[in-house]
This record gives structure tokens, sequence and C-alpha cells, in this order.
């Protein structure tokens, strides 16, 4: 994907007043490479935007489940506009500051299970990041008292599933033409 540090800063500085600090991160994937991981904020709707202007055709219909994402001004601001409880999205940046992933959960307060969602950039993919958003999503969904991730993907995409696979993802299930899996929190 085209650079997009220049569209939201890498360390927020407009955080909204529930924004969770200790959910930000560096990690060291195995190349030795840095990665931040932070939560979404308002600020990076510029990011989702040009995700969907230039991001890449197949990454879109896998996360997306169809041939194109959600259009208008609502959806992305419902995408970047979270509580960090019941909805919570997590943003992984290279070096630079360019978005290179992301991961989410949906769930709501009475609701004991969320769907997650994650989408890697693909000159990204196979070096741990998508693993290391999942994970780092699943201790404030305990707290916010979420038992339970579901997740739904295309049955061909296999690299999802080896992912979920890994991260002890079972109860694997088909409905509508879509593959689920679940994993207990607790």
């Amino acid at each position: 994907m085209e650079p997009d540090a220049h569209l939201s800063p890498a360390i927020p500085i407009d955080r909204p007043e529930t924004y969770p600090d200790e959910l930000e991160q560096v990690i060291v994937l195995q190349d030795g490479t840095d990665v931040r991981i932070r939560p979404i904020v308002p600020a990076d709707i510029e990011r989702i935007r040009h995700a969907f202007d230039v991001g890449d055709s197949e990454s879109i219909r896998r996360r997306f489940l169809t041939g194109a994402p959600p259009s208008g001004e609502s959806y992305l601001h419902h995408l970047v506009e979270v509580d960090y409880r019941w909805r919570l999205a997590l943003i992984a940046l290279d070096g630079e500051g360019n978005s290179i992933g992301i991961a989410r959960y949906e769930g709501a307060e009475n609701l004991s299970s969320a769907e997650i969602a994650i989408v890697v950039d693909p000159p990204w993919r196979q070096h741990g990041i998508g693993g290391e958003l999942v994970e780092a999503l699943e201790p404030p969904a305990r707290r916010a008292g979420i038992k339970r991730f579901v997740a739904a993907y295309m049955p061909d995409n296999r690299a999802i599933s080896d992912l979920l696979t890994d991260l002890g993802y079972g109860d694997r299930w088909v409905d509508d033409g879509l593959t689920w899996v679940a994993k207990s929190l607790v």
C-alpha cells in the first residue's frame, strides 16, 4: 500500500478521554523490525479512507467478504470512533509510521461474544503481525466481560484459517457460505 504516515500521527496527539494508553506497545518481529501497535483514534479516518482507496482488491474482498468495503462517511466514522471497551481497533505501524495492519473486535454491552476482523498489508504478511494484533485484543476484551471471540472468513482464505487455528480458534461451522470459528476468552 502507498505510504500513509502523513495522514495522522503515529503517536496520537488528540486522544479521546477513554483512550487506553496501556494498549500502546512496540513489538519486535522475528527479523528484528520494530512495529508500533496502538489503538485507533478518530484522526485515523484519513488512513482508513486511504486504505479503501488504494488497498489491494483481494485484501478488501477477504476483509469485507465482498468486492468493496461499505461506503459512506458514517461508516468511516464508525470504524475510527470506538469506545475502547465493547468496540476496539488496534493499528500496526511500521518504523516510518505507515499503517501495515489492523485488527478489531465489535461487541456490545449485552453480548458475551464479539466478532473480530483482521487485515494486514500484503508485503507484511507472514511476519506475525496478524497474530500479535489479535492477541493484543484479548486482554481488553476480557476486562470488558467479553467471553468469546468469533470470526468469519471465506472458505478459500487459507492464511486466516491457519492463523486463527494457531491462535486457538476452533468450533468451526459453515453458515451462508462463510466459515466461522470461535475462541473462548475465559
